[in-house]
């Protein structure tokens, strides 16, 4: 006869494991998006990727097996404090990432990311800088980590244009400039693709109609393929705000 304290142990063990099954089951799918592309890796490019120490930092989680493989565990992301980089290329022209690489924080307002001055030589990228942005832009599978990038039509609240323009100096300045005449720190690197817009001068791209909500929507989707990021990680009435201020800038 089997002794009841050992039976007990197996129903409690038993029952853990149960539940820990149900809460897996039960989790909210939308905190694990799915790769809904293979990744293509070109070895080459990757480490180039590597040898810059952008491993250090973040991950690239649809290539973490072929990078550890390749180049020693770690390489798909040691620690990662910064974003995956799953799918980026969908979303920057390399200009910004140019941008990105010379002074971090004029392209993502508070980044904690050091200037990669290594990539550079003199104000012109040098051959690894440029393979680690082509490395970049050959991301196109979406991030298991991270939600897809926002598109369609948000809906657009009332917004203060006082705290906007507070809001613009910090997240959109290093581009667009203080005053919004496309001057900031960072529009000398937009060579190859459009600059940015002089929003101060009435200057603006795909505007018509409703200008508030043509406004807001750009900052929440960005612009795909150039240099204008998505916002959507701010919150609706941060968006709101700018949305608010820049109708202000643009006469609207």
């Amino acid at each position: 006869m089997r002794n009841p304290q050992a039976i007990v142990s197996i129903g409690l063990v038993s029952l853990a494991a149960l539940i820990l099954l149900v809460g897996w089951f039960a989790a909210d799918p939308a905190d694990v998006e799915p790769v809904a592309a293979e990744q293509a890796f070109d070895r080459g490019l990757a480490e180039a990727y590597v040898k810059a120490g952008c491993w250090q930092c973040h991950s690239v989680e649809t290539l973490r097996d072929q990078l550890n493989a390749e180049f020693g565990a770690g390489a798909g992301g040691h620690l990662p404090v910064g974003p995956d980089l799953s799918g980026i290329a969908l979303q920057g022209h390399p200009d910004w990432h140019v941008a990105h690489f010379w002074d971090p924080a004029a392209v993502v307002a508070g980044s904690q990311m050091p200037a990669q001055r290594q990539l550079f030589e003199g104000e012109q990228l040098n051959a690894r800088g440029r393979d680690v942005i082509k490395f970049l832009m050959t991301l196109d599978a979406p991030s298991p980590l991270r939600a897809p990038w926002p598109v369609g039509n948000h809906e657009a609240q009332a917004g203060d244009a006082g705290r906007g323009k507070t809001l613009f100096r910090q997240h959109c300045a290093g581009c667009h400039g203080d005053a919004g005449n496309g001057d900031g720190p960072a529009a000398r690197w937009f060579v190859a693709t459009r600059p940015p817009a002089k929003l101060a001068q009435g200057e603006a791209y795909r505007i018509s109609g409703d200008a508030r909500q043509a406004v807001f929507d750009t900052l929440s989707n960005g612009l795909p393929g150039t240099g204008m990021p998505s916002f959507f990680r701010l919150s609706v009435q941060d968006r709101a705000d700018l949305t608010e201020y820049t109708v202000k800038l643009l006469g609207k």
